[in-house]
């Protein structure tokens, strides 16, 4: 182990391995999560080379917490967020701490209680068609299915109007995961120069963004040429207002609509995946699960009204993203020198943050490699530390649809449990697939009627 000094409680170490030009970045990009978990001992707050510049890794839970309570000192902006901006502007989920309030009072109209019940219906009815269209003994690709279905419940919560909407969910389904994975590539590879290069990837992703952005301005001005009522997310941006009377413009409309994607897509896509993946090897889990839906549900697909009934179904959904949080990377920047952990942080600093390191830490987490979703019954959450878990981030930058993202996967999950059993297909080894988003990847699974 490497410790630099100790000039407070908390240990401040350095990121071994480091190679010249992209010093730790390599290790990063091919094997984040052994390299990640294992900066624990280093130190608290680690020295991390990311090509020429330091950056600095908060490993331990009270230093990742200091990062989340002080957004105006850590702001957004590192890598991660820094490559994000390529592809989401300006978005709630990207601007600076300065105007995030501003921002978020665009938005948070969209994720009220009633609307969540509005977006909550979508699900249902579009999980009832999933079920619906399976057949018994079919393999699928689990992670496909999701992502079909988080496309179209987001696409259609954005985009109300099916006249013009048809062709929309359509380009998103293509193009966004293209986008998705040029953003990764980016992240960590940090020569510019080679993501300049005219080969394929590059020109995919740059066709594949251009195709999103035309899409979106599409539907904007669909919407602007015509003042229906529509009770979506793109007529909440349009008609909303600051306290000076002032609205967003369509650049900032399109930043928050691809965030929007951003969050509702992939990301409970991979989630949902987990889950499915999880219970295939976990029958007693598999097996209270069903007594739960068969108990509530009864066959039928689930409601809003059903989550309440649902609580095992839900510490399910939180222990999967415990394990594999889809987000499972984040960065911040310094925005003026300033110490962390008590040791100095010069200002413009990454400031690095892991999900999955952090919830796979032995010293909050007992076993943190066994999938128990009891650890979420309430007598045993009141031994974690707050913000144990920060699947959605923390502080006053947690994302702004955590709540609706834990309903819609509940419905998901239970709706699915009540008429099918996802069973692991014979010698398939699953290898987490890291990329924007972590996910299981080409995950094949066998349907079962139950």
């Amino acid at each position: 182990m490497t410790v630099v000094h100790e000039s407070s409680d908390y240990r401040l170490g350095e990121a071994p391995g480091g190679l010249p030009l992209i010093g730790n970045a390599l290790q990063i990009f091919t094997d984040p999560l052994n390299f990640l978990p294992s900066l624990r001992h280093q130190g608290d707050l680690v020295k991390v080379r990311l090509g020429r510049e330091v950056a600095y890794m908060a490993v331990t839970h009270d230093v990742v917490q200091e990062v989340l309570q002080n957004p105006r000192t850590f702001d957004k902006g590192g890598e991660f967020i820094d490559k994000m901006r390529v592809i989401l502007g300006d978005g709630i989920g990207t601007c600076s701490s300065t105007v995030h309030k501003r921002q978020r009072s665009f938005v948070q109209p969209a994720f009220q209680k009633a609307r969540i019940e509005g977006y909550t219906a979508v699900m249902r009815s579009h999980v009832g068609d999933l079920v619906e269209s399976w057949e018994d003994g079919a393999r699928v690709n689990v992670l496909e299915e999701m992502s079909r279905l988080t496309t179209r419940v987001t696409a259609q919560a954005m985009f109300s109007d099916e006249r013009v909407s048809g062709a929309a969910i359509a380009e998103v389904r293509r193009s966004f995961p293209i986008v998705w994975h040029g953003v990764y590539r980016r992240m960590f590879l940090p020569l510019p120069l080679i993501h300049e290069v005219p080969v394929k990837a590059n020109r995919d992703f740059r066709a594949a963004l251009g195709r999103l952005d035309d899409v979106i301005a599409d539907m904007v001005a669909a919407y602007r040429a015509d003042d229906r009522e529509r009770d979506d997310i793109l007529s909440i941006l349009l008609s909303g207002e600051d306290q000076d009377g002032e609205g967003l413009t369509d650049e900032q409309i399109r930043d928050e609509l691809m965030t929007v994607l951003a969050a509702g897509v992939e990301t409970p896509a991979s989630g949902l995946a987990w889950t499915f993946w999880l219970l295939s090897r976990h029958p007693e889990v598999e097996a209270r699960l069903h007594e739960e839906v068969d108990a509530v549900l009864n066959g039928r697909t689930a409601s809003y009204e059903d989550f309440a009934k649902l609580p095992y179904t839900n510490r399910i959904i939180n222990e999967a993203l415990r394990m594999y949080p889809p987000v499972w990377f984040i960065t911040r920047r310094a925005a003026a020198d300033t110490t962390l952990a008590g040791h100095p942080v010069p200002e413009g600093a990454s400031i690095l943050f892991s999900p999955y390191a952090l919830h796979r830490d032995p010293a909050v987490f007992e076993d943190p490699d066994e999938f128990v979703p009891e650890r979420w019954e309430l007598e045993r959450l009141k031994k974690l530390p707050r913000n144990a878990v920060i699947s959605f981030s923390g502080g006053s930058r947690k994302c702004i649809g955590d709540v609706l993202a834990n309903h819609e996967m509940t419905i998901a999950v239970a709706s699915i449990a009540a008429r099918w059993r996802l069973t692991a297909v014979p010698g398939h080894e699953m290898k987490p697939f890291v990329k924007a988003e972590l996910t299981p990847g080409d995950l094949p699974l066998v349907l079962e009627r139950r």
